[in-house]
């Protein structure tokens, strides 16, 4: 299976354009909203994410991690802005392999003027988790030119 052969288990997904070399390298990331509304961050493991063991390596699991402050960003309604990451924890529960696909489910636990605070699971598609996540960011005090900069990220 190459990377280009996703195999998508929601109609709605679209590819996230990423601009940045190490979003696109690792990807391809796709995005949709879910029955609830809650945007869903998808990747489906292929050869380029697989370590020596013969699973998908963490650090693609935390990249994908890494992105839940986009879902928050847009729960919170922040889409002219980007975020820093300040901190984030990862739990892994366990592996993905190779052709599966996984879904980040973050959720927005508290947003201030400053900072958003999330949570999520990274699951695969039997539902069964892989990872578990929380993190703080905080939200850039400048303004994008792009005021729908977080939902052109996430492809909507």
């Amino acid at each position: 299976m190459t990377r280009a052969q996703a195999i998508l288990p929601r109609a709605a997904y679209r590819p996230m354009p990423f601009n940045d070399r190490f979003g696109a390298s690792v990807g391809p990331y796709m995005a949709c909203l879910d029955e609830t509304g809650r945007a869903v961050i998808g990747l489906q493991i292929g050869d380029f994410h697989i370590s020596p063991r013969g699973v998908c390596h963490g650090a693609v699991i935390a990249a994908l991690a890494d992105l839940q402050s986009l879902p928050a960003s847009y729960a919170a309604g922040v889409l002219d802005r980007f975020t820093a990451t300040v901190s984030f924890s990862l739990d892994f529960i366990a592996p993905a392999r190779h052709g599966d696909w996984i879904e980040l489910r973050a959720d927005l636990v508290r947003a201030t003027r400053q900072f958003l605070f999330t949570q999520a699971l990274i699951v695969d598609a039997q539902e069964r988790p892989v990872a578990r996540t929380s993190g703080v960011f905080k939200i850039d005090p400048h303004a994008d030119e792009d005021p729908r900069m977080v939902v052109n990220l996430l492809g909507f």
